[in-house]
């Protein structure tokens, strides 16, 4: 009997041991993935590599700070993301800057934007922007009929013989090329969702000739042109009578490809400049955008002056710039130290400082999307159709109504109707400007930092690759002419030379910003949302709301429990077993 009961609880404890066992799931670890990580200094420091390991997800800022140190590894967060001011000591200062290449191709986006691959080979190289790139290649991904050109990007500087398939997935991004793999190497399914299907499949061209190798086999060669085009074999094209020549399609002009980087560079650059001079509303809009700190005293300065007035001025255009200024620095221009500067907009003489009264006061309005009372003496419908009518025939206006137009006006026009640009009739006037535009640039009539940055503005705001064929003279964009006017110093010059001035550094740095922002997506520069703010115009931030409702499993979590559990289940078995012996007298 007694064996029997000791069997009993034998079999209970066992199965308690079990069910508590239960409860435990072995740690199961990531393979972590290997990179080649390279850092390529100055000729003192020479180069240094390192083969890193990183976990899924790690991006090249990770890897770099694993492969020398977060402590060697300097930078400053802006709206953009981490900008590497420093590896092991080394500064980004004056022209030069750190670059980033994958796989030996330039980067398109930030060190703490992209995410490495098993494999991946990085280079941080130490470069100075005046210097031209020793190796470059144009890449150019046609699709169907419906999509067009995808992809077309010239003078894209790369290291070592990396490969034309590299080339595709660091500009397009590993994410937007689908593969298989085939005896032959690497086989195309895929790019940009545009799947190569029936007779379909995606081409590979290596300056204008169909390659006699796969994209993952050919290295690349400085000057080369590459091509990735959707064809059909059925389609392909004709060749030409009595030659055996087959017809390809005419060559399109490079565009320029400007890093992120360098273009931090160049903003991190001109904002020493800035803030070393007086700030002003413009200026305060480029630092907002560009997500430097703006300081202190501006709003205050702002305040004495429009306390001092009692909220009146005598120019339509000191409404308009006080209320982009007060925005960027996060104030509430519709209740100012008490006084409403919007309405003085859409209620007040907005004509008597011809367009550039009317282009601000729609900028102004649109900035935060301020509501306008029906009644309003300016509607936005009839500050729209003010600007309209007094286009000119050639596609451009004058500031001051004439039929001779200017450059600087009419990109200033295009900014403030870009919110419009869907309306029929609006989109017809803005297409129209836009010739007039390309083709002042194209005749080199675009000559200044100045006029340069106001076209820059324009075209981002209506979402306009500003480097695109239309604004590229003689293989130089648009923005690459406005960088050519930065001095040492982090200025800019009006027409060239040395001496940086206020009122051309303030321009070119919003236009630098605008396209920055284009190239991230984050929409027009005068896109300045009004922030909470409490009596003091200091911005208040909302407390995040406590998390309720069933929270997410935490597996960790029941483990435990169980194991509590089941080690009470095991005590209260003890328990009942000695009380039962006891009673029993086997004790």
């Amino acid at each position: 009997m007694i064996v029997s009961r000791s069997l009993k609880v034998f079999t209970l404890l066992f199965l308690m041991i079990a069910f508590v066992s239960s409860g435990y799931q072995p740690t199961i670890f990531a393979a972590e993935n290997t990179s080649i990580v390279s850092i390529v200094g100055s000729q003192e420091s020479g180069t240094l590599e390192k083969e890193v390991s990183f976990p899924e997800g790690a991006t090249a800022f990770d890897v770099l700070s694993d492969a020398v140190g977060a402590e060697n590894v300097l930078f400053e967060e802006s709206e953009y993301g981490k900008y590497i001011t420093s590896i092991n000591e080394i500064k980004a200062e004056g022209t030069h800057y750190w670059g980033l290449y994958i796989n030996g191709i330039t980067a398109q986006v930030g060190a703490d934007s992209y995410i490495v691959q098993d494999g991946d080979k990085l280079t941080f190289q130490y470069i100075d922007w005046n210097v031209a790139p020793e190796k470059t290649v144009s890449l150019n991904v046609i699709g169907n009929d419906e999509k067009g050109t995808m992809k077309e990007v010239s003078e894209v500087s790369f290291l070592n013989e990396p490969t034309a398939f590299e080339l595709l997935q660091v500009i397009l991004g590993v994410e937007n090329v689908l593969f298989s793999e085939s005896e032959y190497g690497k086989m195309i399914t895929a790019v940009n969702n545009l799947a190569a299907e029936g007779t379909y499949y995606w081409a590979f061209y290596v300056n204008g000739e169909m390659a006699t190798v796969g994209a993952d086999s050919y290295k690349l060669q400085s000057g080369d042109k590459i091509t990735f085009q959707y064809e059909s074999w059925e389609t392909s094209a004709p060749e030409k009578e009595n030659s055996g020549e087959t017809e390809t399609k005419p060559e399109t002009k490079p565009v320029d490809v400007i890093t992120s980087e360098k273009l931090q560079s160049t903003v991190n650059l001109a904002t020493k400049y800035i803030l070393a001079n007086n700030i002003g509303e413009w200026e305060v809009i480029g630092l907002s955008k560009a997500g430097k700190e703006i300081p202190a005293s501006y709003l205050e300065e702002v305040k004495n002056v429009v306390t001092t007035s009692e909220g009146q001025f005598t120019r339509i255009t000191d409404y308009e710039r006080y209320t982009l200024g007060i925005l960027a620095a996060g104030g509430n221009p519709t209740d100012f130290e008490g006084y409403n500067l919007v309405e003085h907009i859409y209620n007040g003489d907005v004509t008597k400082q011809g367009l550039n009264g009317v282009i601000f006061a729609l900028l102004a309005l649109d900035s935060a999307k301020f509501e306008v009372p029906k009644t309003a003496t300016w509607t936005r419908e009839k500050l729209v159709s003010s600007l309209i009518e007094n286009q000119n025939q050639d596609g451009g206006w004058a500031w001051d109504g004439s039929e001779s137009s200017d450059i600087d006006t009419t990109a200033m026009v295009i900014t403030a109707l870009a919110p419009y640009k869907n309306q029929v009739d609006v989109n017809s006037k803005i297409d129209l400007a836009v010739q007039y535009l390309s083709a002042q640039y194209l005749d080199s009539k675009v000559n200044n930092s100045s006029t340069a940055a106001q076209v820059i503005i324009a075209l981002t705001a209506l979402g306009m690759n500003p480097t695109s064929e239309l604004f590229s003279n003689n293989g130089q964009s648009i923005v690459s002419y406005l960088l050519t006017f930065q001095n040492a110093d982090g200025g800019f010059d009006y027409q060239g030379g040395e001496v940086s001035d206020v009122f051309s550094t303030d321009q070119a740095f919003r236009g630098v910003v605008a396209y920055h922002l284009f190239l991230n997506g984050e929409g027009s520069l005068y896109n300045l949302p009004l922030k909470t703010t409490d009596s003091n115009d200091e911005t208040v931030v909302e407390p995040q709301p406590t998390q309720e409702g069933k929270p997410l499993p935490e597996t960790a979590t029941n483990a435990y429990n169980i194991i509590l559990l089941g080690l009470l289940l095991l005590l209260i078995g003890a328990v009942m077993y000695v009380s039962n012996r006891k009673k029993q007298g086997t004790i």
